[in-house]
C-alpha cells in the first residue's frame, strides 16, 4: 500500500486495513471535541462502514 501523504477527502480511494478490499470515501464527519475525523467508506463488496481516519493515515495536511 502506498503511504498517504495528504489528508483524505471524499472521493479518495482507500484499502481496508485488515483485508484485501478497496473502498471509496463518501463522507467525512468531524468531531469538534477531539478534532478526530470519521470516514464513511463504501467497500467494493457494497458494504458501508465508518472508520477513524487514523486507520488510513495522518489527520494533518
Amino acid at each position: 500500500m502506498e503511504e498517504i501523504t495528504m489528508r483524505l477527502k471524499p472521493g479518495d480511494r482507500v484499502r481496508h486495513p485488515d483485508c484485501n478490499l478497496d473502498g471509496k470515501v463518501i463522507d467525512i464527519q468531524s468531531n469538534p471535541a477531539c478534532l478526530l475525523r470519521t470516514l464513511v467508506v463504501t467497500w467494493e463488496n457494497g458494504e458501508t462502514e465508518e472508520w477513524s481516519e487514523l486507520e488510513f493515515g495522518p489527520i494533518e495536511d
